[in-house]
């Protein structure tokens, strides 16, 4: 999307909300990139061949420098945060300029402002239920963080559930045979309960599955039982025990989620108020409705924001067929003023952010992952070092695995925070117009046939209580990321906005004259000079011009010419019209 810049709307251009994850970022990145420096140097004192000694640094050394590059190029992407007139996304599919119609999307919002109401999906589920009960509030949350707390609630009770296994499973150990392989259980089968939900689209996660959830507890409970009856038959696994390294997966797993939910559910709000104003009115105008709507257009200019257009999301306008005597019509126009943001927001910094009740968990999460992630290029950096003193035993696996459970680890801790990060709040206006009704069509004459000097015939259309509905309400909108869709969490009616342009609306379409009249100076010097050469009266000729001359362009015509009957100013010499010289 194209950046929109205009300096006469600087409250659009928004501070940088991704300052505190960045410090964390940077830091990040000077770790990995010193560690993989160190790794890289050891590799080259071990250039003779392509031995251990020489791959694994280079290996670990590459992949290191790699993601420190990776957290510098996420960080220097988001030193600037540029957000233009264009944004935030609209409620609906905007309609340029021009064009009919609207979208399935609007006709949602249309349906709640009609009721009154914000409508949410019931959430379904026994562990639903559960999370709802404790939090009753998530109900009117938008729908991006109830998805979330979802995800999350069911991942917590899951890792906890699997460590309390692990615990009771542990004191079973009776044999080391036996505790390799149910250590190597449980890490294979917590990586794949908390590492998958972790990586993946947290919005495909959010239906929660009972028959999955039955199948993960009864593989918990039994699974230890079923690799301890076969353990005896197995081959030992001395050079790699993995019930420790399951133990901190499971955890560093549950102390992420758990701050990721409490960042999770202080971004919830009080109960929006939600109501809405509408005015009705009947109308008798013998006019197109179609005019109504156009001058909706132009009152629609007067409240662009800091002169940006507002959001046209649907039009439709009145059709009129000229053929049929009478007929039905119906109309509207929908339109959103540039959203803007509900609140002043300052520079934000590591201070102001552990201040603030939405951010400070967020800090939270964000350091714990950085603990993690260092964790993870120390524990790499270890790895390498035994290769290099040639120490190979059993604690190069519990490196390893160490190291690939903090990176998982950590790096959810900032993609999970990094969705929150970039929550912005909003206030705009939404006004709707509604047209329907009858009308009537009929031919209007004006003049006599026989002794009027000018007549008049035109199509005239008369409608007969025709309904005119003004809906507007102040809207309050979140997003989660600043392409994000935009979300409703709270309406409130304007009632003194609906009133003043209903009036004015319904008084525009009163005033419209349903007869044809000519207008321009130079139709109404000719009109009069028909008269006077006719034989009318001199002083009717004038009361008539100075009754169809509109008051702005009325000539004071006190005399006329004799010879053509122009009316002429009093202080003229000669007619304008035939160039006769006065006496």
């Amino acid at each position: 999307m194209a950046y929109d810049y205009s300096s006469e709307s600087q409250r659009l251009e928004l501070p940088n909300p991704y300052r505190v994850e960045n410090v964390f970022q940077f830091t990040i990145s000077v770790v990995y990139l010193a560690c993989g420096v160190l790794a890289l140097l050891a590799a080259r004192s071990n250039l003779e061949g392509m031995s251990a000694k020489f791959v694994v640094p280079l290996i670990a050394g590459v992949l290191l420098i790699g993601y420190g590059i990776r957290c510098a190029a996420i960080g220097m992407t988001r030193l600037r945060f540029f957000f233009g007139r264009a944004l935030p996304v609209g409620l609906a599919p905007e309609l340029a300029n021009g064009v009919i119609g609207k979208s399935h999307q609007i006709e949602v919002v249309q349906e709640d402002l009609r009721r009154g109401t914000l409508s949410f999906p019931e959430p379904v589920g026994a562990l639903n239920g559960l999370l709802y009960d404790r939090f009753p509030r998530l109900i009117l949350a938008p729908l991006p963080v109830q998805q979330l707390a979802q995800v999350q609630f069911r991942n917590g009770l899951l890792i906890a559930f699997t460590l309390i296994s692990l615990l009771v499973a542990w004191l079973g150990f009776a044999r080391p045979q036996t505790a390799e392989w149910v250590g190597l259980f449980y890490f294979v089968f917590a990586s794949w309960l908390v590492l998958r939900p972790m990586t993946s689209d947290q919005k495909k996660q959010s239906a929660v599955n009972e028959t999955g959830i039955i199948v993960l507890f009864v593989a918990s409970i039994l699974g230890p039982v079923i690799v301890a009856f076969f353990a005896s038959s197995l081959p030992r696994l001395s050079w790699l025990t993995l019930h420790w390294q399951a133990l901190f997966l499971l955890l560093a797993s549950l102390c992420s989620v758990a701050l990721f939910f409490a960042a999770l559910i202080r971004q919830l709000s009080v109960p929006p108020a939600t109501n809405m104003t509408c005015e009705v009115m009947s109308l008798n105008i013998n006019t197109h409705p179609a005019q109504i709507i156009n001058e909706f257009d132009r009152v629609m200019q007067q409240k662009w924001v800091e002169k940006i257009p507002n959001r046209r999301y649907g039009r439709i306008d009145p059709v009129i067929n000229s053929d049929t005597a009478t007929g039905s019509f119906t109309g509207e126009i929908v339109e959103e003023t540039q959203p803007m943001p509900s609140q002043t927001m300052a520079p934000l910094s590591l201070s102001s952010a552990l201040a603030g009740a939405r951010s400070r968990w967020l800090v939270y999460l964000n350091l714990f992952g950085t603990l993690l992630l260092c964790a993870g290029a120390a524990a790499l950096l270890l790895l390498v070092y035994r290769f290099e003193s040639e120490t190979l035993d059993m604690s190069i696996s519990t490196n390893l695995t160490f190291a690939l459970v903090a990176f998982s680890v950590g790096r959810f801790c900032f993609q999970a925070s990094e969705k929150l990060w970039g929550r912005f709040d909003f206030v705009s206006e939404i006004i709707w117009l509604e047209l329907s009704g009858q009308y009537t069509t009929a031919r209007n004459r004006l003049g006599n046939d026989f002794s009027s000097t000018v007549r008049t015939e035109s199509n005239g259309i008369h409608v007969d209580s025709m309904t005119m509905r003004v809906w507007t309400a102040r809207v309050e909108s979140v997003v989660f990321g600043k392409d994000a869709k935009r979300w409703i969490t709270g309406m409130n009616g304007q009632s003194e906005t609906t009133k003043g342009l209903a009036d004015h609306l319904s008084a525009f379409a009163r005033a419209r004259s349903m007869f044809v009249a000519p207008t321009n100076p130079e139709d109404l010097s000719k009109i009069a000079a028909m008269q006077v050469s006719q034989g009318a009266d001199q002083a009717s000729v004038t009361q008539t011009l100075q009754n169809l001359m509109p008051s702005a362009t009325q000539t004071p015509a006190d005399k006329f010419c004799s010879e053509c009957g122009v009316p002429q100013l009093s202080a003229a010499k000669f007619c304008s019209g035939c160039g006769s010289k006065f006496a």
